[in-house]
């Protein structure tokens, strides 16, 4: 009887017993990878730190992300990524948003969630592309951030304008040094005539400053330290500052014009020196001008205020972003550049601030 005839009368055929042990069809599990799971620990650091040099993290940063990261290496007690739990960064997280910041208030959910979790999640995401961990756990951690009410616009008013520039005409300061008080008389006008940012200008150097087409020029590049964009711009200076004497005052000689490298304790970057710069002329605005509304900011303001002039006078929106360093909004707008005439006419239609 055949095998189909068979099959029809309810009989089983041998060939349809199957085989006790069949090593075709037999499961076999996949071997481990070698990483994390294995018990390898993944440090943290060292983890954090090869991150930073392939992708060319910025000095500032850089050391911003490793403070961060050897505070949670204190709170949870170890330095091994592939211990690291859900359980162990929701607790840091809650202690982070009760924790007392050096300005003796309650630390931003936002502070939280885009610096302090961003460093961890961004270290553990490189940890898993290079198949060192499973699994990133630091995305289960979420942070609430509550919308803030915004009380006021972040420019200055016309009072605070006018407070802050004629303060930087009211010089000499009594103990203040050279350079101090070089940065408390221009930086603040040359952010009010750029809207740029007042770590862009206070690294500036005297290389940066210089003539091009006859038309004095600022220079803002990643080669004087920390730029937002990690690219090279070149601004016209204002006329009014050219009035005021800024060529000559800044054209001192020195490399870096408002603070001086020699003085570093230690070696590396000087973001860390510039930056303080800019600190500096913030506590100087808040304790001794006395622009102490915590809804606009003593530095960042002029980004704003400069932003709202723009409109005011017509400056079209792709060139006060260039002027400013902001990143285009389109891929459209990232195409062509804009020209330094267009540049010459654009700070011309600013304004000059004059005081009566």
């Amino acid at each position: 009887m055949n095998r189909a005839v068979a099959m029809l009368n309810g009989e089983v055929c041998a060939d349809d017993v199957p085989a006790e042990r069949s090593p075709v069809f037999m499961y076999k599990a996949a071997e481990p990878s070698p990483n994390a799971l294995t018990g390898v620990p993944v440090r943290l650091l060292d983890t954090l730190d090869e991150y930073i040099q392939e992708q060319r993290i910025k000095p500032s940063t850089a050391s911003e992300w490793r403070s961060i990261m050897k505070k949670l290496i204190a709170f949870i007690g170890h330095d091994d990524a592939s211990r690291l739990t859900v359980e162990q960064l929701d607790s840091w997280r809650d202690m982070l948003l009760t924790e007392n910041t050096k300005r003796g208030t309650i630390r931003d959910p936002g502070t939280v969630k885009d610096k302090y979790l961003a460093a961890v999640r961004a270290t553990l995401n490189w940890a898993v592309e290079k198949r060192r961990l499973s699994e990133n756990v630091s995305t289960k951690i979420t942070v609430r951030v509550p919308k803030k009410a915004l009380l006021r616009t972040r420019d200055f008013n016309p009072d605070e304008v006018k407070a802050i520039l004629s303060a930087t005409l009211s010089g000499p300061w009594s103990g203040i040094d050279e350079l101090k008080a070089l940065a408390r008389r221009w930086i603040p006008w040359i952010c009010a005539y750029t809207g740029a940012r007042v770590n862009e200008i206070s690294q500036i150097r005297y290389d940066d400053i210089f003539k091009l087409d006859d038309v004095w020029v600022l220079r803002i590049t990643p080669e004087a330290g920390t730029v937002k964009s990690n690219s090279t711009r070149v601004i016209p200076i204002h006329g009014h500052l050219i009035e005021q004497g800024i060529i000559d005052a800044l054209k001192t000689g020195n490399k870096e014009i408002f603070y001086d490298p020699t003085r570093r304790r230690t070696g590396g970057s000087n973001v860390r020196y510039s930056k303080k710069v800019g600190e500096s002329l913030r506590d100087w605005i808040r304790s001794e001008i006395g622009i102490i509304d915590p809804n606009v900011q003593p530095n960042h303001g002029w980004r704003h205020t400069f932003k709202t002039l723009a409109l005011e006078v017509g400056i079209p929106e792709r060139v006060a972003d260039f002027i400013q360093g902001h990143a285009p909004r389109t891929v459209g707008q990232s195409y062509g550049s804009v020209s330094l005439p267009v540049l010459v006419a654009a700070i011309s239609k600013i304004p000059s601030y004059e005081f009566g």
